[in-house]
């Protein structure tokens, strides 16, 4: 299943998805959880949600936008241009009581994945770490390990989307939530976040 997910997202990563991007899936261990206690967790204030694109979003406020969506089992938060996902003081609340997964790379080549369960992080990815720990290093998501260890970052015949699809891949088989391009072209409750090293994360409305 997993192979042919790989093959899915490497087509996706190629076509559809922003060259850099933070991907969020959030599922409870038991329950649900919506998107107005999603907000609530990091900090946000749910009445500072405005429906609109993703894409319109970033076009707005470039870097800044995090864009909701709420299902039965899960929610997902896509952030274009931005590595909010990657502060713990985001990621930590929205992990307690459930699984969360992070995916975050940018233009300038940085990549990072994350998994963390019930406030505290699990495991994780990063490609430019020594290969030798890769398999150890993802905690829970081992059983993906001989995944991970096709990709070659020295392989310039490699297909150069596989980490990013290798990555969305497990997210949704773990988590059950798919990126495409549908997703990316729907409306969601969408916000500001503003971040920095030094600020931290602060969210306010998105307004014309």
């Amino acid at each position: 299943m997993l192979s042919e997910l790989i093959d899915l997202y490497l087509g996706i990563a190629a076509n559809d998805l922003p060259d850099g991007i933070c991907w969020i899936v959030v599922q409870p261990l038991s329950g649900a959880l919506s998107v107005n206690e999603a907000v609530t967790r990091i900090g946000g204030r749910p009445e500072n949600l405005r429906n609109m694109t993703t894409l319109d979003a970033y076009s707005m406020s470039p870097g800044n936008t995090l864009s909701f969506e709420e299902t039965e089992t899960a929610v997902s938060i896509l952030q274009i241009g931005g590595f909010a996902g990657m502060f713990p003081e985001m990621i930590e609340p929205l992990s307690r009581g459930a699984r969360a997964w992070v995916a975050y790379w940018d233009v300038n080549a940085s990549f990072s994945m994350l998994h963390w369960v019930d406030g505290s992080c699990v495991g994780g990815w990063d490609p430019y770490e020594p290969r030798e720990g890769w398999a150890t290093g993802l905690g829970p998501m081992a059983q993906y390990a001989d995944f991970f260890l096709r990709y070659d970052i020295d392989d310039d015949d490699q297909d150069p989307n596989y980490r990013e699809a290798v990555t969305l891949a497990v997210i949704e088989a773990e988590g059950g939530i798919r990126l495409d391009r549908p997703w990316i072209d729907r409306e969601h409750p969408t916000m500001i976040v503003t971040q920095g090293l030094s600020v931290g994360l602060e969210f306010s409305r998105l307004d014309d």
